[in-house]
């Protein structure tokens, strides 16, 4: 018994601040200390300091993340980076007055924070994705309770906090919602994790973007026709009753602080008068110039110079038919063989093998796919491209291993 645990590999440090450093400089986004009253040259941008030391953590923890060609799945980034380096390449050409640098170093910022999320998943995949979920949630808290007390909100009254906008914070509470499921389950069910759930779906509402929630309605359907499951009604009934009472609760005590908001918003505006915050002129614009330039598109923020719709509608707000746009058919195949590979290296982990880890990831990714149809540019799908990554690349296993899908807390045997 001694020389069969004597000639066990010793366990490598986990990762802990590395990935801390990374979701907050994910989440970031594009912050620039000038919102905090602020003004330093160079490093305003706060990627700048983020993402150095992001890069220093990771040479001075090479040592513990193993060695190259052990990542399962690892091929599934390769379609990512050609579709971002082609992006980049297509400034050579814009039409003229088109300005690129930013939207090149949004590119070139995604490109960066994937290569992080690819090599944490070789360190060690369920742990970091863990991390990472966990962290989702406590940002969801923070959000909601930022944009309770009033700080942040736009200003037509829709809800939003920390410098984002209404459809930044939708993404942030339906996260909140799957990654309150994802601790329900592995928590053995305790219900008081579903608790959150009323109030992120409050501030859903309160934020007034409705392609967060057909986004949330569009991952609720494809989970039910992946999953297919057989509902017992008897194991459902507790924690839908807790769900219903504290929805009741939340309508009754806070509901009449959104009710005329939410009845303008989605009923008067959106079912009455059709309003579309101009989202079918947008489409329009780039079907348009897709069949105009079909085969490489106008180049990068060649929509913006071309349509010239004002500083308010500088792209489409739908992540395919902007890279049809600015793309054309080739920017089209290397968008479609991204998501093909991400699937295709998800799939071949047996379904009885996939940690929940790997599952919600999965989840998240393809919610925040969603909200790319309604809303958003290239840099606002990093996170959609990070949790796919985290679903489909892992460090290889032996034949027959099973990964661990629980462990005691999500921060145990951390490392930097």
């Amino acid at each position: 018994m001694t020389s069969y645990f004597e000639n066990l590999p010793p366990a490598r440090p986990k990762p802990g601040g590395v990935v801390v450093l990374a979701f907050i400089a994910t989440l970031a986004g594009r912050f620039v200390l000038t919102r905090l009253g602020l003004d330093v040259p160079v490093i305003n941008d706060v990627r700048v300091l983020l993402y150095l030391a992001l890069t220093l953590c990771l040479l001075l923890e090479a040592h513990r993340i193993g060695p190259a060609g052990k990542t399962a799945g690892g091929y599934a980034v390769l379609p990512i980076f050609g579709l971002l380096g082609y992006q980049i390449l297509s400034a050579a050409w814009v039409p003229s007055g088109a300005v690129t640098g930013p939207m090149i170093g949004d590119l070139a910022a995604t490109a960066f924070l994937i290569l992080v999320y690819y090599t944490l998943a070789h360190w060690d995949r369920d742990h970091v994705t863990r991390m990472t979920l966990y962290l989702f949630h406590i940002a969801a808290w923070v959000y909601f309770l930022a944009a309770a007390s009033g700080r942040g909100h736009a200003s037509n009254g829709r809800w939003a906090a920390l410098g984002g906008g209404p459809n930044v914070f939708v993404r942030v509470m339906f996260l909140g919602c799957i990654t309150s499921l994802y601790l329900y389950f592995r928590s053995g069910q305790k219900l008081y994790w579903l608790m959150p759930i009323p109030a992120f779906v409050f501030g859903a509402l309160a934020s007034g973007s409705r392609g967060g929630l057909a986004a949330i309605a569009i991952t609720g359907a494809i989970a039910i026709v992946a999953i297919r499951p057989k509902p017992r009604w008897n194991q459902l009934a507790k924690p839908l009753g807790f769900l219903v009472v504290l929805s009741i609760m939340v309508a009754l005590t806070a509901g009449p602080v959104i009710a005329d908001f939410v009845q303008t918003r989605f009923v008067d505006a959106t079912v009455g008068q059709g309003y579309t915050s101009d989202r079918d002129v947008l489409f329009a614009w780039a079907l348009r110039l897709f069949w105009q330039r079909p085969l490489f598109g106008t180049g990068i923020n060649g929509f913006h110079a071309i349509a010239n719709l004002g500083e308010g509608e500088r792209y489409v707000h739908n992540l395919p038919l902007s890279v049809a746009a600015e793309g054309g058919f080739v920017g089209l195949t290397l968008l479609g063989l991204a998501w093909f590979g991400l699937w295709h290296a998800y799939i071949r982990t047996p379904r009885a093998q996939r940690s929940s880890e790997a599952r919600t990831s999965a989840y998240c990714g393809i919610f925040i796919g969603a909200t790319c149809l309604f809303s958003g540019d290239y840099f606002d799908a990093r996170i959609m491209w990070i949790m796919l990554v985290l679903a489909a690349v892992h460090q290889a296993h032996p034949p027959g291993a099973v990964p661990a899908d629980r462990i005691s807390h999500p921060w145990s045997r951390a490392s930097t």
